[in-house]
């Protein structure tokens, strides 16, 4: 495997590209005018706990998760064939620095906001803004949150809140 495990069911690597500077506000519903759910990808090198929060997050109305990601490489293919409007990183996952493929999914896809997903405990306010700055992050949420609270961050980001 790739480090790309699926996305809305097929490998990425064989969804269609997409041009790159499709926005939310561009995904309206059907003459309703109520947006699309959030389009998340999911990057975690743990193949078992990114399908596990994939079911969850699933539950939720607002929120499709368009693609998993087993490493950087993979979430740039996936950014670029999906484009999600929210990836959820896993902070300190091997296969590159969180910086690099941070600022590499940005320069594909402006518009997306990352979320990184800690170990323990949240971070606070003055140590975020520091990863904020090197990594390009847009929010965190600790990886051991109830899906409520992953989901509220998601939601947070999207609408360019901090989280």
């Amino acid at each position: 495997m790739d480090g790309t495990f699926v996305a809305n069911g097929a490998e990425s690597a064989e969804m269609p590209c997409h041009h790159a500077s499709v926005t939310t506000a561009a995904r309206l519903g059907a003459g309703a005018g109520i947006p699309s759910p959030l389009r998340v990808l999911l990057v975690d090198g743990q193949e078992l706990l990114s399908r596990g929060l994939r079911l969850l997050l699933d539950q939720e109305h607002d929120i499709e998760v368009v693609g998993e990601a087993g490493d950087g490489r993979a979430a740039e293919r996936v950014v670029a064939e999906r484009l999600p409007d929210v990836v959820l990183l896993r902070r300190g996952h091997a296969s590159r620095a969180v910086g690099e493929v941070c600022r590499r999914l940005k320069s594909l896809l402006p518009t997306t906001r990352i979320v990184l997903l800690t170990e323990g405990a949240k971070l606070s306010a003055a140590e975020f803004a520091e990863v904020a700055v090197s990594t390009g992050a847009d929010g965190q949420v600790p990886r051991d949150s109830p899906v409520d609270d992953v989901a509220a961050v998601i939601r947070a980001v999207a609408n360019r809140d901090a989280a």
